[in-house]
């Protein structure tokens, strides 16, 4: 790699400006490492359903993002998202469910203006210009829920992230999407049986 050919110097200089860059993508707008959205259709509440099964994949996206659609991350995420589904007392069934998962990724290439002196690289009869900007991949994870019958979005959460600042750690790429699955789904409310709603609703009027 580039980093082996690097002596003791341009090297930490090259992890101060990687730090640096790190620190300011994850502190633009004074903002967490992972920001979660979500949007919810409030006329047509999501937890009065039970059971739930994923949409089918959409070949044309793998083929066109390959690195990001493949088959061990699709088998990362709709577990992470099963599990937590089912944490929240849904149930998962192989078809003719109420509701019908499906997650998108979307992968944006940014860059962050670097801060002076680390825009320069000083040598010892100059000064000389240096590309200043650091690049770096911002994610986003959908996963929307759809009512199956109707075919009608009635929840949908999304995080975005930089790919750089969550895996900075060195982290497992398992570890890093049940986290985020679990920051999205945190909004989702727990299935709510319509019997026990009735039970509880009368224990409080009598």
């Amino acid at each position: 790699s580039n980093a082996m050919n690097l002596c003791p110097y341009q090297l930490c200089h090259e992890l101060m400006r990687t730090a640096l860059a790190i620190l300011a993508v994850t502190l633009m707008g004074c903002s967490p490492e992972i920001r979660v959205y979500h949007e919810v259709d409030k006329s047509n509440p999501v937890n009065q359903y039970k059971t739930f099964q994923w949409a089918k994949a959409d070949s044309l996206l793998w083929k066109m993002n390959p690195l990001y659609f493949n088959e061990l991350n699709d088998g990362r995420i709709k577990q992470a998202f099963h599990d937590l589904m089912i944490a929240k007392g849904y149930l998962p069934v192989s078809d003719t469910a109420d509701l019908t998962l499906r997650y998108d990724i979307h992968v944006e290439e940014l860059s962050v203006l670097l801060p002076d002196p680390y825009g320069y690289m000083y040598g010892d009869y100059w000064m000389m210009p240096r590309d200043n900007l650091f690049r770096y991949r911002e994610a986003t994870l959908i996963i929307d829920v759809w009512h199956s019958k109707n075919r009608k979005l009635i929840w949908r959460g999304w995080a975005v992230a930089a790919i750089e600042v969550v895996f900075d750690d060195g982290k497992k790429p398992e570890t890093v999407i049940r986290s985020v699955a679990a920051k999205i789904l945190d909004a989702l409310p727990s299935y709510t049986d319509p019997v026990d709603s009735v039970v509880r609703k009368d224990r409080v009027e009598n």
